[in-house]
């Protein structure tokens, strides 16, 4: 007995208390983890934003200033707007001109692609899926090609190709050597300015 207190007592309090610090230190670190998420989730939508304003609308001068790291996404953007006004976003999508139709489908290709080629099949569909081997040709990314062709059907619903995830896994592999953001970014800005009378608005 201390303090005239049952040790047991003690032990109890002692435990309460690495308990509560415990809890403290979770709380703190899921805190931290929410914070963040909302700081990225803020630069997203920052970035949406001003990509809205600069590329509403497409002039030549506007083409023509634009940085080819920049191309993609603000052409992107500028089909993202158009789409979004009418009432069947995939009917309008379907009636866009081609070059149109591949531009958007790169923007996405090169978002999920960072992470892996088949992450692009994976998170999107038709009629994204359907058009990307027919862009990656229009811009003339030879180097990545085949490997495209080779995965596209898989995920394709009206192929009667199978997943193999042996061939997926060493297509990713080589997608990863092969894959540069920048390279689709220069040959893209080569396209949308070849095409330009398509793209102004």
């Amino acid at each position: 007995m201390l303090f005239g207190v049952q040790w047991y007592l003690w032990v109890l309090l002692l435990v309460v208390a690495v308990l509560a610090v415990f809890v403290w230190i979770k709380a703190m670190s899921a805190s931290k983890i929410r914070r963040e998420k909302l700081k990225k989730e803020a630069e997203i939508w920052k970035k949406d934003y001003e990509l809205r304003q600069e590329f509403k609308t497409l002039s030549l001068e506007k083409l023509n200033s634009t940085p080819n790291n920049k191309m993609l996404s603000g052409v992107c953007m500028n089909i993202q707007i158009f789409l979004e006004n009418e009432t069947d976003m995939n009917e309008a999508f379907l009636a866009l001109p081609d070059e149109k139709k591949y531009i958007y489908c790169l923007e996405y290709f090169d978002e999920d692609s960072v992470k892996s080629l088949s992450q692009f099949f994976k998170n999107n569909g038709s009629p994204l899926t359907d058009y990307i081997v027919d862009a990656i040709k229009a811009v003339g990314y030879g180097e990545i090609l085949p490997l495209v062709e080779e995965v596209q059907p898989m995920y394709d619903g009206d192929s009667e190709v199978s997943i193999d995830y042996a061939v997926i896994d060493k297509a990713d592999d080589k997608f990863k050597e092969a894959y540069n953001s920048n390279k689709l970014y220069d040959l893209v800005t080569k396209y949308v300015k070849a095409n330009k009378e398509i793209f102004i608005n």
